[in-house]
């Protein structure tokens, strides 16, 4: 399954959200690769890339735009949690330009994932940017599922109706299996306002709601992004992400 996890508005844990999701898979055995497309590299980060020469996403994008042939086992590196990954960097921030200069300038990524390299994957997990350009489109279109983390908040809560619309949108023209798995409430704080939005959200989209809530842990999920451990244990936020990616599977397993 290839998810994407996306977001227009900054600040809501998307990049925790992916790391997270990701690592509680592999803590249940699941073979995950995490695709950072996000030029603020922040999901590389937390998996402790440093540049090795290596080839990153924008490279084989750039690649498979020019139609140059990528040894893509190059580009993965392995972390310590278990999760495999392809890292970001700077070279993405114009990457849509020459993007556009492909014949199926939307389904650059499909054709990507298509490598038989990729199906060892159980799960595929794109940290897209914030920006719903054209190359979160093409994660979108070689997704299966997308995941939309959403912040107790009245900004969050008022574009999550927007992204579901470009979700059925994309559904309806250049990626018929593309679905919503699911709505993760992240960073859940004690207060009036917060319990609101989050009535508000589970009147109108309940059935999309992830029965975990990610609760408002600000020092651990700093923690989370600057080290690459999984310690269900000693973490209530590595303990949430663990019962989402039980979800997730429950959620698969339920779809096929």
């Amino acid at each position: 399954m290839i998810i994407s996890t996306i977001s227009e508005k900054g600040g809501v844990g998307k990049t925790t959200v992916s790391v997270n999701t990701a690592r509680g898979l592999a803590a249940l055995g699941k073979k995950v690769l995490v695709i950072d497309i996000d030029q603020q590299c922040n999901a590389s980060k937390a998996f402790g890339y440093v540049p090795d020469g290596k080839p990153t996403s924008s490279e084989i994008i750039y690649n498979a735009v020019a139609e140059i042939e990528t040894n893509y086992g190059e580009a993965v590196r392995h972390s310590e949690s278990g999760v495999d990954y392809i890292p970001a960097s700077r070279l993405l921030t114009g990457i849509t330009s020459f993007i556009a200069n492909d014949s199926d300038s939307s389904y650059v990524l499909k054709k990507i994932m298509h490598n038989d390299y990729f199906k060892r994957y159980d799960y595929i997990i794109f940290d897209c940017r914030t920006l719903l350009d054209l190359l979160v489109a093409n994660a979108m279109n070689a997704s299966d599922r997308i995941i939309i983390p959403v912040e107790c908040g009245l900004y969050s809560y008022m574009g999550l109706h927007g992204l579901i619309d470009k979700i059925i949108s994309i559904n309806n023209s250049t990626n018929r299996n593309l679905k919503l798995l699911g709505i993760v409430m992240n960073k859940q704080q004690r207060t009036s306002v917060a319990g609101e939005i989050m009535n508000e959200i589970k009147k109108q989209y309940g059935k999309f709601l992830f029965e975990t809530v990610i609760p408002f842990c600000p020092a651990q999920a700093e923690q989370s992004v600057l080290t690459d451990k999984f310690e269900t244990d000693k973490s209530s936020l590595n303990k949430a992400f663990l019962n989402i990616a039980e979800e997730i599977i429950q959620r698969r397993e339920k779809s096929d």
